[in-house]
């Protein structure tokens, strides 16, 4: 049986679980800003967040990764049951996703409940401007559909993107995310579409100071954070931990 990673572990820092084990529990986030304005780091932030905590029993993960770059690292770790990296295969995963969620609604009205009271579900999508200018036909309705009755399911999506426009982050879309972290924008229109006003467009650049800021807008509540990395070889082995022998009680 697969047990969590060992609550003994402490990280580097607490800030860096702290933040983003805050941002795993939302129902759907969006993360969005310039090149090099700190989404990899936020990404991968998060997702070490929930392998920190939670078992492949409580917590699984459909990969989108257009790029073939971000996510790959995470690809054979127990707790993906899904990786995507052509438009075939990203059609499939996000169908997928969508059996599952009918899949859960049929248990929770056998059980009589309005919540799934089982494991969370996150799809986790790298570069959602890639899906928007490439096949947008096909993915928007079943992002759509996911975004709009998954938090009951406990499915949570997860995007990020670097083009801000209403064609690569659709309107019809974004108002799902009650949670959107802007990082820096290139100007401050980008920043008004993102999280509805201006500011992102002023945060500093991450490649001349060496840290990276973010406004996240969370419902009607704006703060500003600081964004940490967190170190790669815990990284590294987190992600060795999963996939080693040593995950297997017993």
């Amino acid at each position: 049986m697969l047990r969590v990673f060992p609550r003994s572990y402490r990280t580097p820092s607490g800030k860096i679980y702290r933040l983003y084990k805050d941002l795993s529990d939302r129902p759907h986030v969006l993360i969005a800003g310039a090149t090099g304005s700190g989404k990899s780091v936020v990404l991968n932030g998060i997702i070490q967040a929930v392998l920190m905590t939670e078992s492949p029993f409580n917590a699984q993960f459909v990969l989108i990764d257009p790029k073939k770059v971000e996510l790959i690292d995470y690809k054979d770790l127990p707790h993906t049951v899904r990786y995507a990296d052509e438009p075939g295969r990203i059609i499939d995963s996000l169908e997928w996703t969508i059996q599952e969620l009918d899949r859960r609604f049929s248990v929770m009205q056998r059980k009589g409940i309005k919540e799934y009271d089982g494991s969370v579900l996150y799809v986790i999508i790298d570069e959602l401007a890639d899906l928007m200018t490439s096949m947008k036909n096909e993915t928007l309705p079943l992002l759509q559909r996911i975004a709009q009755i998954g938090r009951a399911a406990n499915v949570r999506i997860i995007a990020c993107s670097q083009n801000i426009l209403a064609q690569t982050i659709p309107t019809v879309l974004k108002c799902n995310f009650s949670t959107i972290l802007g990082l820096r924008t290139a100007t401050k229109a980008h920043s008004r579409y993102l999280i509805d006003t201006a500011g992102c467009e002023t945060l500093p650049d991450p490649k001349r100071t060496g840290t990276a800021f973010g406004y996240l807008r969370d419902g009607a509540d704006l703060t500003k954070y600081q964004l940490y990395m967190w170190p790669t070889e815990e990284l590294r082995k987190l992600v060795d931990y999963w996939k080693s022998p040593a995950c297997i009680a017993g």
